[in-house]
């Protein structure tokens, strides 16, 4: 018997999106307005409040492939396949799409033009090495989950004692990431440092979250029962936000403006604010997928979140482009903040919309057909 949908996934990919259009619309903000103004000190509560972004989505990720296939024996051709068509080709078409107007708008950047075996190689270099410098790494790092899946799937099955298995993997995963960002220091073992080196892109800085998704959907029909506080629950989201934002701020004012790139999603304070948020968005869910228009609304962001997470950062730029034409800057006043970010998620789901309705909704967006 096929399993019921669990219409508060779509709400919470939806909600991750959406901070994904905010944590990339902010970080100009963060980067480039003047100290003094309101424009920044607005851009930079709203990119620490958007850093929960990325956990969620690892987490709505492991959520759903393991409650889609639960407990029964996995076909690892069927699995695979379907994985590498509606994620891995249009990462490799957007890669391409990404090199071509980086060409355009960059003059250092060289690639049309360029023999055929130099443009493949170049291609190939940027899509599996340079593009962890670009906003679409985090689709490098999510396919080397969805490639251990299997394995993960058959080790998940078999255990026992799930909240004991959080709070171990809770504990150890902290653990790594304090150490990565606090006290990392090279072994001369190769594997061990390439993993350390890059460990924010790859499976290892995102595991947590995704095996967290997994416990949660192998164990739905209890976890599904458990009363959450409301008023408790909002106040632990409330408190442990105000703590990231805190962080960063205080890093302001100690080392200055330059310092803020370094308040990612890996922090250890954004790893118990992600525990406080998915609860909390869960409930929001609860409430808002009651009404009937915005369950149409959120479904529909669902649905075009890869596409949005792929064309947005490229929307971004021609906005700040026209709306620094307009006005003379884009990064003064918050009016201009939320200009920005109105545009880039209007045009960004329009372009999605556009291209759901054509046979390249598959090779752009990574859909098939509606029915």
């Amino acid at each position: 018997m096929a399993k019921s949908r669990v219409v508060e996934l779509d709400f919470m990919r939806a909600a991750a999106i959406l901070m994904v259009l905010v944590l990339h619309v902010t970080a100009a903000y963060v980067a480039y307005s003047p100290v003094n103004s309101n424009a920044f000190h607005l851009g930079l509560i709203l990119n620490q409040w958007s850093r929960i972004c990325l956990p969620l989505f690892v987490f709505v990720s492991g959520f759903g492939l393991f409650y889609g296939y639960g407990r029964k024996k996995l076909d690892l051709k069927d699995f695979y396949l379907r994985r590498f068509k509606t994620v891995f080709v249009p990462y490799l078409v957007w890669s391409f799409v990404y090199m071509i107007l980086r060409d355009v708008f960059n003059p250092s950047f060289a690639f049309i033009g360029l023999p055929a075996k130099e443009a493949l190689l170049s291609y190939i270099n940027w899509t599996f090495k340079e593009n962890i410098h670009t906003p679409i790494w985090f689709v490098l790092m999510i396919v080397q989950l969805y490639f251990i899946f299997p394995v993960l799937l058959s080790l998940m099955a078999r255990i026992r004692k799930p909240l004991k298995f959080i709070v171990v993997n809770f504990v150890l995963y902290f653990s790594i990431i304090t150490y990565c960002r606090f006290f990392m220091t090279m072994s001369g073992i190769h594997i061990i440092d390439w993993l350390q080196k890059y460990y924010s892109v790859n499976f290892v800085g995102w595991y947590f979250y995704f095996i967290l998704g997994g416990v949660a959907a192998q164990n739905w029909s209890i976890v599904k029962e458990i009363h959450l506080n409301k008023l408790l629950t909002a106040l632990l989201y409330v408190i442990t936000t105000f703590l990231v934002i805190i962080e960063a701020y205080l890093g302001f004012i100690k080392y200055g403006q330059s310092h803020l790139e370094a308040y990612t999603s890996m922090r250890p304070t954004v790893l118990i604010n992600s525990m406080a948020a998915i609860p909390a968005i869960y409930l929001l869910a609860q409430k808002l997928m009651k009404q009937d228009k915005l369950t149409t609304l959120f479904n529909s962001i669902s649905r075009y979140s890869y596409g949005i997470f792929f064309v947005n950062p490229q929307i971004l730029t021609v906005v700040k482009k026209v709306v620094g034409k307009f006005y003379g800057t884009y990064t003064t006043r918050v009016f201009q903040l939320i200009l920005v970010f109105a545009l880039t998620t209007v045009c960004s789901y329009i372009f999605c919309y556009i291209v759901d309705r054509t046979p390249f909704r598959m090779l752009l967006l990574g859909l098939s057909k509606k029915k």
